[in-house]
């Protein structure tokens, strides 16, 4: 299945290419305050929407898991994650502040940082089987 976004409407869009459904977090910068939300549950060939404003900064974040295993095997399900550090929460969040996430009652979660480029203002994240891929 293929994922289109509406032309015209600025925003930060996830799509999952994968077979798994898909749990995934978005970290920002906006007026100075580092900013985490999530989470979106992605189904097979779906998207959401994570962010729906222009995107005036060049570099992004996200983190993202699958929720069934990925293999025959029962080697674990994929995780697309990094170094950035961003609190995250069991249930669903918005969480200004990347900082003292443990004295907050949240958990420090590795992001993965995403280039999308200078004056873009869509831009869309797919999540597929060995990697993510954008444009």
């Amino acid at each position: 299945m293929v994922c289109f976004s509406s032309p015209a409407r600025a925003a930060f869009l996830f799509c999952n290419q994968t077979s798994s459904v898909i749990e995934a977090a978005f970290g920002h910068r906006d007026q100075g305050v580092w900013t985490s939300q999530g989470w979106w549950k992605i189904q097979p060939g779906q998207c959401a929407r994570a962010y729906n404003k222009p995107l005036l900064q060049r570099f992004y974040f996200y983190y993202a898991r699958a929720l069934t295993l990925t293999s025959h095997k029962g080697k674990g399900s994929r995780v697309w994650g990094g170094k950035y550090p961003f609190c995250v929460d069991d249930k669903a969040f918005k969480i200004k502040g990347d900082d003292d996430c443990d004295k907050r009652h949240f958990r420090s979660q590795g992001f993965h940082e995403i280039d999308v480029g200078v004056r873009q203002e869509d831009y869309t994240l797919t999540f597929e089987s060995k990697k993510a891929l954008g444009n």
